[in-house]
């Protein structure tokens, strides 16, 4: 007698699982999915800088905390500020749960938001795992400024240094203006934040605005010792326990709703500093899976011993927290999109000058090649300098050929164009 129709598809799906034991006829699922996998972790960063250290530190100890403990292999996908990555993660990963990804925090909150060029993804429809740290941003003066409060700068002018356009440091004290009516004169152009600080030493500002506190902290602690800043607001969506209550959330100053959502959209990715997470469509059970994983490794004693090691910050966010937070800024109106393009965007209300960087020339041999090319060590004047050296920005040539920064040796005879000691280097030509 002949099985027709349903009854005729069980009966080839049951003759199917005898033959094969029953576990081939269907990709693993549940707990033994991951077992002898392989997890693609992409980075949207390069080797060595602070989104690769983050990640590669988690995972390692992440791996133990997933059924079937599989290994992770780094892929990087630099560009456009971490949109080449997620466009990647988006459309064409694949979606079974073996890619994952790290993915500057900006490209994943609110460049779709502000509807920026190239990007194709819907960041609500990413599989959030979690972020493994909040940023916290402040606003700070030195301790000879005449601003002490973030109240004193309504009525009192404070000079900030800043990076360049489109940095924290150039946008914040903008937004300020153009909200508030606070009085910042930006000076930007530095290098690099430590050629800020030395600026602020010297007088030539009197601040800085868009200053991680973790790098305060991991870079200047002694002036919070020594009281040589004064902590001024905090720009971003929550306080960091360290900081002391007197210390202002500056969306709290906000009058209006109106620039309470502005400021939500523009402190929202220190929200989700280094955020973990996968491509749409990953089954739920290996999400939860991931999930698990992320949450238990954060407080881990291993990973949270190796963090403090490596000096790095964990204040997570777990994905479930991630995903609530991007769909809230994906659903503001179009009139509350488009006040906070104009804060970003409008430079009438902030005096602006651009530094000149002064560039000294030395011949010199270098002592040491540090972090695959990352920085040099060599003597100026009898006295030892470091340079970082950028894989975008700084040219180098050896004998006479374009070369790339990892070819740098010690011993090399070069001659150096930089701004002076622990700045980036403009060029570094070898022979």
């Amino acid at each position: 007698m002949k099985t027709h129709g349903l009854l005729g598809g069980i009966a080839a799906l049951t003759t199917a699982l005898a033959l094969t034991g029953g576990t081939s006829a269907f990709a693993q699922s549940g707990n033994d999915f991951y077992k002898g996998k392989t997890i693609t972790l992409v980075i949207s960063a390069g080797p060595g800088g602070g989104y690769a250290t983050y990640v590669l530190t988690t995972t390692a100890h992440m791996k133990k905390h997933i059924p079937g403990n599989p290994d992770f292999v780094r892929q990087h996908r630099q560009g456009a500020g971490g949109v080449v990555a997620a466009n990647y993660l988006y459309n064409a990963a694949k979606r079974d749960g073996t890619v994952i990804a790290i993915v500057h925090r900006g490209a994943v909150s609110t460049s779709a938001v502000f509807r920026e060029k190239g990007v194709t993804y819907d960041p609500r429809k990413f599989s959030w795992i979690g972020s493994i740290t909040r940023e916290t941003s402040l606003c700070v003066s030195y301790q000879t400024a005449p601003v002490k409060t973030f109240n004193d700068l309504f009525t009192k002018e404070l000079i900030v240094g800043g990076l360049g356009p489109g940095g924290d440091t150039d946008i914040y004290p903008n937004i300020f203006n153009n909200l508030f009516g606070t009085k910042f004169k930006l000076i930007t152009g530095y290098n690099q934040g430590t050629a800020i600080t030395l600026a602020m030493e010297r007088g030539e500002v009197q601040g800085r605005c868009g200053w991680s506190w973790s790098s305060i902290q991991s870079t200047q602690a002694s002036w919070i010792r020594d009281k040589k800043i004064n902590l001024l607001g905090i720009s971003g969506l929550s306080r960091d326990p360290e900081i002391p209550a007197s210390v202002p959330l500056i969306g709290d100053l906000a009058k209006t709703q109106e620039h309470k959502d502005i400021l939500e959209l523009a402190f929202a990715p220190l929200e989700m500093a280094r955020p973990l997470l996968g491509p749409p469509g990953i089954p739920a059970d290996r999400l939860k899976m991931l999930r698990t994983a992320f949450d238990k490794t954060m407080k881990d004693p291993d990973f949270l011993a190796e963090a403090n090691r490596r000096k790095l910050d964990v204040s997570p966010l777990s994905g479930v927290e991630l995903e609530k937070l991007v769909t809230r800024l994906m659903e503001k109106p179009a009139g509350i999109v488009n006040a906070t393009i104009d804060a970003v965007s409008r430079k009438d209300r902030m005096e602006v000058q651009f530094k000149k960087i002064e560039l000294q020339s030395v011949k010199t041999t270098l002592d040491d090649v540090q972090k695959g090319g990352r920085k040099i060590v060599f003597k100026a004047k009898g006295a030892k300098h470091e340079a970082n050296i950028s894989g975008s920005r700084t040219k180098v040539k050896i004998g006479g050929k374009d070369a790339k920064r990892g070819e740098l040796k010690a011993g090399m005879n070069c001659t150096v164009k930089y701004s002076g000691n622990k700045s980036q280097a403009a060029s570094v030509d070898c022979q």
